[in-house]
C-alpha cells in the first residue's frame, strides 16, 4: 500500500490544495465509487474526492484517496451518482426571496384557477383589509393563454387589497381595493417611467402595472418584517439553493439589514451558500460612514461593489 507520502508525490492534478496543506490534514469525509465531475480538461472524471474542513483535499481514483484515510475518516458509497461542481448564482436576491417565501403566495402555478385558490386560501386567513401579496407569478407558464387580470384578483379575496409581482420583476398585478387605496382610477395620469394598464377596447384599468408604477402601491404595504424574520428567511433560502445544488450566490441590490441577516445566518450555523453582497446605491453612503468597505467580510459573508 502507498504510504501518504508517496500518495502525494503521484496525486498530481488531481490535488485541490498544495502539497503541504494535504499532508497536515486527514480528510473528515471520502465519497468514493462516484462520477465526479471535475472540470479539467486533463482528468475530466474521477471517481472519489476527499475533504476536510469543508474544503476538497483530493480528487482521484478510489485506490488513491482512500489512502489518505485515517480510522476518523467518514467514508460514503455513491454507487455510481454524480457529483458537479457548485453552481454559482451571478444574480439574485437570496435575502429578499427568503422573506418572500416567509409570508408571500407563491405563485409559481400552473393556471390562474390554481393561482387564485392560493390566494384565496392566504385571504382566509388574513384579517379583512390586510394586504395579501404574492410572487413568481409567469404568466408563459400558465396554461390559460392569458396573464392575470383584475376580475381574477377580486375573485379570489375581495375583502382584502392584493398584488401579486412578476417573476420578471417588472410588472404586477393588482385587484380593485388595492386600487382604491392607493387612489387610483381610470382617469389617473401613468407616473414617469410607469404605467397603469387599461382594456385597449375600454380604457378600463385591467390590474396589471408597470415598472414605476408599482412603487405607487408598493409604498402602501407596510413592512413589518423585524430582525427574525430577515435570519429566518436567509435560513429558508439557504436550504432551497442548497437543494438546487447552488454553493455561492451574488445578491444584486443588499441593503444593511440583507447583510446583516446574512451575518446572523452565519453564526446561527444556518447558511450554507457563500454570500458576496453586492450594496444597493441608496445603501452607500451609510456604508461607507460605517467604515464598510469592498471585500469586508469572510469567505461566507463578504461586501461586494455597489
Amino acid at each position: 500500500m502507498q504510504s501518504r507520502r508517496e500518495f502525494l508525490g503521484h496525486l498530481g492534478a488531481f490535488a485541490v490544495a498544495p502539497a503541504l496543506f494535504l499532508e497536515r490534514t486527514a480528510p473528515e469525509l471520502i465519497l468514493y465509487n462516484a462520477n465526479v465531475i471535475t472540470i479539467d480538461d486533463r482528468h475530466p472524471r474521477a471517481q472519489a474526492i476527499a475533504i476536510a474542513d469543508g474544503r476538497f483535499l483530493a480528487v482521484g481514483s478510489n485506490e488513491k484517496v482512500a489512502a489518505l484515510a485515517i480510522a476518523k475518516t467518514t467514508k460514503m458509497n455513491l454507487e455510481g451518482k454524480t457529483i458537479v461542481p457548485g453552481f454559482i448564482d451571478a444574480h439574485t436576491h437570496p435575502a429578499v426571496a427568503g422573506r418572500m417565501h416567509l409570508k408571500q403566495v407563491d405563485c409559481d402555478l400552473r393556471s390562474i384557477d390554481d393561482i387564485q385558490a392560493a390566494i384565496h386560501e392566504r385571504a382566509s386567513k388574513t384579517p379583512p383589509g390586510e394586504w395579501v401579496l404574492g410572487f413568481k407569478y409567469d404568466d408563459t407558464k400558465t396554461l390559460d393563454g392569458r396573464p392575470l387580470n383584475l376580475a381574477d384578483l377580486d375573485a379570489a379575496a375581495p375583502e382584502h387589497p392584493v398584488l401579486i409581482s412578476h417573476r420578471g420583476g417588472h410588472t404586477a398585478y393588482a385587484n380593485s381595493l388595492a386600487l382604491k387605496l392607493a387612489h387610483i382610477t381610470e382617469a389617473t395620469p401613468d407616473p414617469s417611467g410607469g404605467r397603469f394598464d387599461r382594456d385597449p377596447a375600454t380604457g378600463a384599468l385591467n390590474g396589471r402595472i408597470s415598472e414605476r408604477a408599482v412603487e405607487v402601491l408598493e409604498k402602501l404595504i407596510p413592512e413589518p418584517s423585524s430582525r427574525e424574520d430577515f435570519r429566518a428567511g436567509v435560513k429558508l433560502v439557504s436550504e432551497m439553493m442548497s437543494r438546487a445544488g447552488i454553493t455561492s450566490a451574488h445578491d444584486a441590490y443588499g441593503s444593511h439589514d440583507d447583510l446583516r441577516a446574512y451575518q446572523d445566518a452565519h453564526a446561527a450555523g444556518e447558511l450554507s451558500v457563500r454570500i458576496y453582497c453586492l450594496i444597493g446605491y441608496s445603501e452607500i453612503d451609510r456604508m461607507i460612514a460605517a467604515g464598510v468597505r469592498t471585500g469586508f467580510g469572510n469567505e461566507w459573508v463578504r461586501v461586494g461593489a455597489m
